[in-house]
């Protein structure tokens, strides 16, 4: 082939999959999946050493991603989104019913996610912190998930659906994590009770 052609032919990728050319820079999406793979195989996110293992500075990385409590938040998030969203789909129906049926098997998932148990057990106030504050990242979008859900639900007009996503969530957090919060035993199917009267009142 002539070599004008063949240089017509050539990519960035292809130059890199046959070892030629100047690596690719990393990126913020970079940092993310290398944070995520961390928190997954339990290893602890430190931003000096992801800022190393880069290959870019500190002060990019906090750029790229803000402080490590948010890059932590968005890290619990992608995971905690993937499961809600895998339980949501093994689950037919329509109504209170159904809602309550989704959240119910969503708050029973999380108390047996090894990930979020082994952050808990490390350091409880932190990851309390993570997950359900709301100046944190994780709870808004928990309650905006839940906000889609309910948007389902035939609701009586003086129930805000934002109000009612926001106390729904407040429910299953008080109820998955009161061994954390309060030194209660977790009972998780109290909380389904609870939501399910709740629902059967906000609906129409």
């Amino acid at each position: 082939m002539p070599a004008r052609s063949r240089a017509a032919q050539e990519t960035p990728l292809s130059r890199a999959l046959a070892g030629g050319g100047l690596a690719a820079k990393a990126t913020p999406v970079d940092a993310f999946r290398l944070a995520r793979s961390w928190f997954l195989d339990g290893r602890r996110v430190d931003m000096v050493q992801l800022a190393e293992e880069l290959g870019v500075s500190r002060a990019t990385l906090y750029r790229w991603c803000g402080n490590r409590e948010q890059l932590l938040g968005e890290v619990i998030w992608s995971l905690t989104e993937d499961q809600l969203n895998r339980t949501k789909a093994g689950i037919s129906g329509s109504g209170v019913d159904y809602v309550t049926e989704v959240i119910g098997s969503c708050i029973a998932q999380f108390r047996t996610f090894k990930t979020l148990r082994r952050l808990l057990s490390d350091d409880p106030e932190y990851a309390l912190r993570l997950m359900t504050s709301k100046h944190g990242i994780v709870q808004g979008r928990v309650i905006d998930w839940c906000a889609e859900l309910l948007a389902g639900l035939d609701l009586r007009p003086e129930v805000d659906l934002a109000d009612l996503s926001y106390v729904v969530v407040r429910i299953c957090e008080s109820f998955v994590w009161s061994d954390m919060i309060t030194g209660a035993e977790p009972e998780t199917e109290k909380a389904v009770v609870i939501i399910r009267l709740l629902l059967g009142a906000a609906a129409r």
